[in-house]
């Protein structure tokens, strides 16, 4: 049986309830440090959400990411044996970020970012530019689905930003290869929100 989540403020509270994290178990799911980045959930919240847990026996996630970004990263992030996922989940992240030097190691030079309705960016330094300029205060990212075969994948992520605005974002990507290391040669986004 699930726990409710403890009285940890209202702030606190409706973000966590924003991003579906309703229960003590939900909560359990993730680490201190993406908890913290949550805009509205601060080191009290989290004491008391760890204190909690502590006493039904329970203890926050260990982080699952090998770097980390300013904004908590939500979802199933353990790609294990799967390099492309890993590749896509590293993009998601630091597309959200603007982080050029990543990207750089996982889009071919001559990368198409085809954003349906909107626009299509030709070429890595075009891309790099789009992403750097975005100005939009990320609080969370959510992974809900990261799927690869051959060379082709799809991903569907929630961004969630400081004000509870969502962005909902579905991406098809194309590999330039079938090797497990290939890097993403095409992308064709779609935006609700």
């Amino acid at each position: 049986m699930s726990s409710p989540l403890p009285k940890i403020g209202k702030p606190a509270t409706n973000a966590l309830h924003h991003i579906n994290i309703k229960t003590l178990e939900d909560a359990a799911k993730l680490d201190e440090k993406t908890l913290l980045k949550i805009h509205g959930v601060g080191p009290k919240a989290v004491s008391i959400l760890r204190d909690t847990l502590a006493e039904k026996g329970l203890k926050f996630a260990e982080n699952q990411l090998p770097f980390t970004p300013d904004f908590a990263v939500l979802g199933d992030l353990k790609c294990d044996n799967a390099p492309k996922r890993r590749i896509i989940r590293d993009f998601i992240i630091w597309r959200a970020a603007g982080k050029e030097e990543i990207l750089k190691d996982i889009l071919t030079e001559d990368v198409i970012w085809c954003v349906i309705n909107r626009e299509e960016i030709h070429g890595f330094l075009n891309f790099s530019r789009k992403v750097s300029e975005a100005d939009y205060p990320v609080s969370s990212v959510e992974i809900a689905m990261n799927l690869t075969h051959g060379k082709e994948g799809a991903s569907h992520t929630t961004m969630t930003l400081n004000d509870g605005r969502q962005i909902y974002i579905a991406d098809f990507f194309e590999f330039a290869s079938n090797k497990k290391d290939a890097k993403i040669k095409m992308i064709t986004t779609y935006l609700a929100g």
